[in-house]
Formats: C-alpha cells, sequence, structure tokens
C-alpha cells in the first residue's frame, strides 16, 4: 500500500532544486552518515524509522544523480504542493525527515493520522509529535507568542506523560516550559483589559482572564522559590538577583490593588522584600485613596524592618501622614539618607523646623518614585493639602489616641496622638501654633561621608532565539553579579535601584539636642531627690506604708516634721501588677516585634531606640502605670541609649524576668 505525503527528493536531501551533481553526491554521504552531534536525536526512534530514513535518502538521491530521471522528476514536480508516493512501511522513516528537515507541521499531522489508523510504528508516531510539539513550541517562543508556545509545549509533555513514554525529552519539555514562564507572566500582565487584546497572531476573548492567568503564574513562581528571596527551583533560571530584577520589572505591570494583595500575602512568608514593598504599596494607597488607615499598617511593616535597615525617612513618611509631626522630625534626625536631608534641608530655609521639607519631600516622593510603580498610576496626581483637608482623614486622626493602644505582638507598635494641625509648609507658608512659637532655624541635618553606591544594572530586552533553539540563558541575568549573602541586604538594594536621588550613606548621626537636654535635666531632678531622701532620712519619723512607690514632683513625697530621732524607714509593700516585678534585675524581651525604649513611661513618650526580641535588659527602676500598660520598667544597656519600657499590654508580658 503506497501513501502520497507532501515531501520531495530535494527536501530529503536538505538541498534547493539548483543543486549540482557534487552537492547531490556530498548531501547524500552527509545525511546517511550524520555526524555525532547531528545523530543524537535520532537514538529515540525505532530501528525500522531510522532504516526507512536511509531507504528514502538512497532513492532520493539514486534519482537526482541520473540526468534523464532528475530531468523526468522535475518536469512533473508542483514546486507550490510537492507530494511523494511511498509505500506505507516507510511512513516512520518519513517522520524522521519531517523532523530532521523542519517541517514540524506535517510531522504532527502524519504522526496523529498513523494513531488513529493503528500503525505499527506507534512509538514513532509518539516521539514524533511530542518532537513537533517541542519545535513549534519554540518557534512561536521566538517569535513573542509565549502561550502559544506555552500550549505546544504542554501538550507535547502530557501526550508523553500518559504514554508514560521518553522521560529525557518529557525533561526538556518542562525545562522549556520552566525557562518561558517569566516570558508569559511579563506579557499576560501587560495585557490591556478595556479593549480586545491579541497575543502575537491570536486574539484573547477575555483579557481580564488572561491577567488573572499571568497572576496565577507570579504566585505559582513565587511558591516554588520560597519567595522573593527563596532558593528553590521554580525551573526558570533565574538566580535570587535575577528573580529581584523580575520582581522589579512586573510591578509596573500591576494596580495598586494587585500589588497589595500579592506583597502583603509575600510579607508573612516572611520576606523582607515583600514586606518593604507592601510599606510601598500601602503608603500609595492610604495617600491616594486618602485612608489612613492603611498608612498605619505600612508602619507597622516598617518596625519590623527599621530592626535591620536604615528606613527613618520612610517612618518620618508614615509619621508626617499620620500627623505626628515630632515622631516625623525624630525619624528624620536618625536617617542616614544625606541627599534627601539636604534636599530636606535646602526647603525648610526660614522655617523653624524641617517640616516644610519634609512635606515637599514627600509629595516628590510618591510623584517620581512610588507612583509611577504601579499600573496605570503613572500620571496620578495628589497634594497633602488635599489629603489632610479630606474629612475621613481628619476624622481618623482625631481618633488616633484611642486606636494607638493596640495589644502586643500586633503589626502597629505604640506611637505618639496625633498633631493638632496639618504640618508646616503643605501648600503654602502655614505654620503650626507650635512652630510659630520657635523664630530659630532648624539645625542643619548631621551627615558622614560614604561614598554613594552604584547604580544596578538595567535589564536587557528580553532576548529572541534562532530556530530550533531553547534560551541559551535566563532572561534579566546580563551583567548582575552574584549574591554571596541574601538578609536585610536585598531591601536596601532594592531601595537604592528605585530612589536613585538617595543614595549617601553616612555616619549615624549624633543624640539630637533635645534629648541630650532632656538628660541633663533628669540627672539634676535625680540630685534633688537623693538629696531630698537623705534629709528625709535624717528629719523624719518612720512614714506610714504606701500603697504605691509612685514620686510626684509636684510634691515632697512625705512631710517634713520637726527634728527627732530618726528610725528606719520600713521598705514600702508592692502590691498589684508591680508585686509580680519586686526586685527584678534584668529581663527578656519576648514581644514577636520587639518593644519601643522611650524617654518617659508613657505612650506619648518620645521613643529613644528599640529592643528586638531576646534582647537582654538591665533594671534599675520599677514604676506603676495606668490603663494598657499597668508596669513600667527603667532600662539599661551596653552602646545604646536606656530609658522606659512597658513590661506588659494589657494581660499580655512583653518582657519576663530573668
Amino acid at each position: 500500500m503506497t501513501v502520497r505525503v507532501p515531501l520531495d527528493y530535494y527536501r530529503v536531501l536538505m538541498l534547493s532544486p539548483r543543486a549540482d551533481e557534487h552537492q547531490i553526491e556530498q548531501a547524500y554521504r552527509e545525511r546517511l552518515d550524520p555526524k555525532p552531534g547531528e545523530r543524537s536525536w535520532l537514538l529515540g526512534f525505532s530501528p525500522q524509522a531510522v532504516e526507512a530514513r536511509a531507504q528514502l535518502i538512497q532513492e532520493a538521491a539514486s534519482v537526482l544523480l541520473n540526468p534523464e530521471a532528475r530531468q523526468n522528476y522535475d518536469e512533473h514536480l508542483t514546486p507550490a504542493d510537492p507530494t511523494l508516493t511511498v509505500e506505507e512501511p516507510l511512513l516512520p522513516g518519513v517522520l524522521c525527515l519531517y523532523c530532521e528537515v523542519g517541517e514540524y507541521q506535517a510531522a504532527l499531522d502524519l504522526a496523529q493520522q498513523m494513531l488513529e489508523q493503528g500503525h505499527p510504528a506507534r512509538s514513532d508516531a509518539i516521539l514524533a509529535r511530542a518532537i513537533a510539539r517541542l519545535e513549534l513550541g519554540r518557534e512561536a517562543w521566538q517569535q513573542g507568542s509565549y502561550e502559544e508556545a506555552a500550549r505546544s509545549l504542554q501538550a507535547g509533555l502530557a501526550e508523553l506523560e500518559e504514554y508514560q513514554a521518553f522521560p529525557q525529552l518529557q525533561a526538556e519539555l518542562r525545562l522549556d516550559l520552566g525557562k518561558l514562564r517569566p516570558y508569559r507572566i511579563l506579557q499576560l500582565l501587560s495585557l490591556e483589559t478595556s479593549a480586545p487584546a491579541q497575543i502575537g497572531k491570536e486574539a484573547l476573548a477575555d483579557p481580564v482572564l488572561a491577567r488573572q492567568q499571568g497572576l496565577a503564574l507570579l504566585k505559582a513562581m513565587l511558591d516554588e522559590r520560597g519567595g522573593i528571596e527563596g532558593s528553590g527551583q521554580d525551573g526558570s533560571g533565574l538566580s535570587t538577583e535575577d528573580f529581584l530584577r523580575f520582581i522589579q520589572r512586573v510591578r509596573r505591570h500591576l494596580t495598586l490593588q494587585e500589588q497589595q494583595e500579592l506583597f502583603e500575602r509575600e510579607a508573612e512568608r516572611p520576606s523582607l522584600v515583600a514586606a518593604y514593598l507592601a510599606v510601598q504599596v500601602l503608603l500609595a494607597a492610604g495617600y491616594l485613596e486618602k485612608r489612613p488607615a492603611l498608612v498605619r499598617r505600612a508602619r507597622g511593616y516598617l518596625a519590623r524592618l527599621a530592626q535591620r535597615q536604615d528606613v527613618h525617612l520612610e517612618q518620618a513618611i508614615c509619621s508626617l501622614l499620620l500627623g505626628q509631626t515630632e515622631e516625623a522630625l525624630d525619624h528624620l534626625r536618625s536617617s542616614q539618607e544625606t541627599e534627601a536631608l539636604q534636599f530636606i534641608e535646602e526647603h525648610s530655609a526660614g522655617s523653624p523646623d524641617h517640616l516644610p521639607g519634609l512635606c515637599r519631600f514627600t509629595e516628590r516622593w510618591f510623584q517620581e518614585e512610588v507612583f509611577p510603580e504601579f499600573r496605570g498610576l503613572e500620571t496620578a496626581q495628589a497634594t497633602l493639602q488635599a489629603y489632610f483637608d479630606n474629612p475621613q482623614v481628619q476624622a481618623y486622626l482625631d481618633e488616633m489616641p484611642s486606636r494607638e493602644s493596640s495589644p502586643a505582638g500586633t503589626l502597629s507598635p505604640p506611637s505618639f496622638h496625633p498633631a493638632p494641625h496639618l504640618p508646616a509648609m503643605v501648600g503654602g507658608p502655614r505654620l503650626t501654633e507650635q512652630t510659630q512659637e520657635s523664630p530659630r532655624p532648624p539645625a542643619p541635618f548631621p551627615r558622614g561621608g560614604t561614598a554613594p553606591p552604584p547604580e544596578p544594572p538595567r535589564m536587557s530586552d528580553l532576548p529572541a532565539y534562532r530556530r530550533g533553539e531553547g534560551p541559551a540563558k535566563p532572561p534579566f541575568e546580563e551583567g548582575i553579579p552574584h549574591a554571596h549573602e541574601w538578609g536585610s541586604q536585598e531591601v536596601e538594594r532594592y531601595r537604592r535601584s528605585r530612589l536613585g536621588s538617595r543614595r549617601g550613606r553616612g555616619e549615624r548621626p549624633a543624640i539630637p539636642l533635645g534629648i541630650g537636654l532632656a538628660g541633663v535635666v533628669g540627672v539634676g531632678i535625680l540630685s534633688l531627690l537623693v538629696i531630698w531622701q537623705m534629709l528625709r532620712r535624717l528629719f523624719t519619723p518612720p512614714a506610714p506604708p504606701l500603697e504605691q512607690p509612685q514620686v510626684q514632683l509636684e510634691q515632697p513625697p512625705v512631710a517634713i516634721d520637726a527634728p527627732g530621732q530618726p528610725e528606719p524607714t520600713p521598705e514600702p509593700e508592692l502590691t498589684g501588677p508591680l508585686a509580680e516585678w519586686r526586685g527584678v534585675r534584668q529581663v527578656r524581651v519576648i514581644a514577636n516585634e520587639g518593644i519601643n525604649i522611650r524617654q518617659q513611661p508613657s505612650l506619648t513618650g518620645a521613643i529613644v531606640g528599640a529592643a528586638p526580641r531576646q534582647a537582654l535588659l538591665r533594671v534599675v527602676e520599677v514604676q506603676a502605670g495606668e490603663g494598657q500598660v499597668p508596669v513600667w520598667l527603667r532600662v539599661e544597656r551596653e552602646g545604646a541609649p536606656g530609658g522606659w519600657v512597658a513590661a506588659q499590654s494589657g494581660s499580655t508580658r512583653l518582657v519576663e524576668r530573668l
């Protein structure tokens, strides 16, 4: 039985119809005895298929090397639609030739026909179909039709898995699918949802569903890697540094809502990079949509990042948006972002504080560095004036004192009460009552002399690949150094790569003047108390036990009676929560997010530092509190400022005694 197939003798020998006798002889020898590298792909076919291929090559050479036979063949050849009549047992050889000369669609069709007709060369037909799927997928990949490429590769893999055949070819298909996935994600997420979309030659019925598929692929990729900083194998071939570049590129195709859902999910792995990205998302949404509750949530993420990272500038912006101007200025004094501080200082000229410059910097930061990272917000406009004039914002800030007493372990640490007025210089020369009382110009920020870090390498365009080849190297890796360590550094790399204008790093600034003066005043008050205690012991009789050992500075601890014979003063008996901390000398921090160290034993006291989880603190004084914090401990640390910490928040302990 004979079968007509779309093939001709010139394509069998991979020659043009103008080939001479010498070229035909050379092609014949090379085709019968291919080089080792060209022969390897034939090993999967059966010996019968390889023999049938050789027979067809010999037949083609015998016709074309005979002048009369060639002339007769050429006269009957139809170049537009050439066909060749072959015996049915030679069909496996035709499959080999189709795969060899690049006629992959013809191989796919013939193999399908053979399987449907129950041809005995079933294994050769399965192999030919898989090879055709692989190569057609690579051709679509080269043409930029990534979804078409994925469907071809997935179909080939599914067939081989169904037949449980050719595991090496299955691995090759999986490898290509893994390397193709970043391209698919970028293409799907870049689709416009307002009009019918087209990918390559194919029109999409629902671009919204296509974008959802892109998001699903991205989440699956993150899960397989174990997060943005993860080292799991996702098949993409992207290193950790490469993947961070990829995430930067993906961000611009994601909306504000999509990024919020994605990065808050990733931050819970936990992930420092995702936490920082979540901060940007929450700040952008809170500022643009007039939702200070999102700003407060961003402050919680920054509290975690601050334990390993200089994010004081972002914390200052958070505090500003929450109306907490003093806290914002405190964060500015601790920041090492020299160029940003210089900008703020320059735009605060003539003002008693740095709030005007901070407001100008905040508006510029959102406009130039944050909004462009979101799909649809490239030209978004927002001002602090409009933000603070919003009634919902004002109402939320008015209620902030009652919201600040959050339980221990939550993302939002205790903070200051909001300022009663809009910060100075928001849209005009408007000062708060507090700043009007201080006509002195603001002190310059302390700076160091560290050289700015180098700019990160730019990502090149997606490369195209030659026919029949997979990707030579994964995308986004050109010029990217190897990452030897991955901790808080990647957050700094990301911030530097996105915040190019903030590259100066200096020494940590000295303790602000206000805190130093407060310390001097505190030492003076303590000296007076010591002298007062000495006088009390010398000239007073024993005093009745106190219910609480709390000293009020407005009045003496005890009344001074007439001089008499002094007697020992009994130790006051501690009751209530204070009794649990009697005689404590050292405590360990057990709060998940660490605890703040404050200048005074009050939730409204200025924050002078923070102690992370498991930190050891030496206790020098115990004092009763009220409300959410019943007990305060005055602590000291080596090499760091001391102050007051809350022993517990409600019924939840923040520290444990040792």
